[in-house]
């Protein structure tokens, strides 16, 4: 099968591995399993582009969920939302400054596109109303608007939880499932559920025994992960996507995986 890199992505978030899904779709499709689980699904940019036919995202953070479940019942009404603010930059300033509400006539659309809005104009994409108001703040938001209906397809697909990653891993284990791990990086303040030191050593006892298979991220220069699960299977040097644009800054990412690996790039 030849793997298309499809690159959606709707949202700035700490963290996203876009730059190593290729790696990440091999593995998979070496592992000869059928049901692929982001357990730590963050932004998306993971499940929705991958190909798989089974794709659950999963994340304990109550906000993402419902961001995805509004996109996936509503996404109509919510692009059409969505998209007024992206046409005229005066009403998304009026919005952003909190000068005017969003009305779409259902709540729950106006809860997720508030969701999706804060994480498209907040410091370092987590979710907090004080981004640099600049030119483009507006035209990030406007490119990730535009990205919708593409990711839509691929979120149509997707099956969608809001579980701890220990029940979502006891719901799916299989023989046939695949697990991704991308976990919160340790010692980072960046999320709504970071991880202890004691998270990460519950993260090896659950993924070593798993029926399935897995490949996990971190980045390469991390202590604690080569403390808890040892030598990463490989590492990869990518291009720092959270960087300045031009910059030439890259990063190593340390994978861990259970499939056999050889000869992946």
């Amino acid at each position: 099968m030849v793997y298309q890199l499809k690159m959606n992505r709707i949202m700035k978030y700490p963290g996203s591995k876009t730059s190593v899904i290729k790696d990440i779709q091999a593995l998979y499709n070496r592992s000869g399993c059928r049901t692929f689980v982001d357990v730590f699904g963050g932004s998306g940019s993971v499940s929705m582009n991958m190909d798989s036919r089974n794709i659950i995202y999963n994340d304990l953070n109550r906000d993402l969920y419902t961001l995805f479940t509004a996109l996936q019942k509503h996404f109509a009404q919510f692009y059409r939302a969505a998209n007024a603010l992206a046409m005229d930059r005066k009403l998304f300033f009026d919005y952003y400054d909190g000068r005017i509400v969003m009305d779409a006539e259902n709540p729950e659309i106006e809860r997720a596109f508030s969701i999706f809005f804060n994480f498209n104009t907040g410091f370092g994409g987590m979710g907090e109303t004080y981004g640099k108001k600049d030119k483009s703040l507006f035209g990030n938001y406007r490119k990730n608007v535009s990205n919708l209906i593409k990711a839509s397809h691929a979120i149509d697909r997707m099956k969608i939880e809001n579980m701890d990653f220990r029940s979502i891993m006891e719901k799916y284990d299989s023989p046939e499932t695949f697990f991704y791990l991308d976990p919160p990086y340790p010692g980072k303040n960046w999320y709504v559920h970071n991880f202890t030191a004691d998270d990460f050593m519950e993260l090896g006892r659950v993924v070593v025994s798993v029926k399935g298979k897995y490949a996990m991220n971190f980045n390469a220069s991390d202590a604690l992960p080569v403390k808890v699960f040892g030598k990463p299977s490989f590492v990869r040097e990518e291009a720092n996507q959270n960087g300045r644009p031009g910059s030439t800054q890259s990063r190593k990412i340390a994978f861990y995986t259970n499939v056999v690996a050889t000869a992946m790039r």
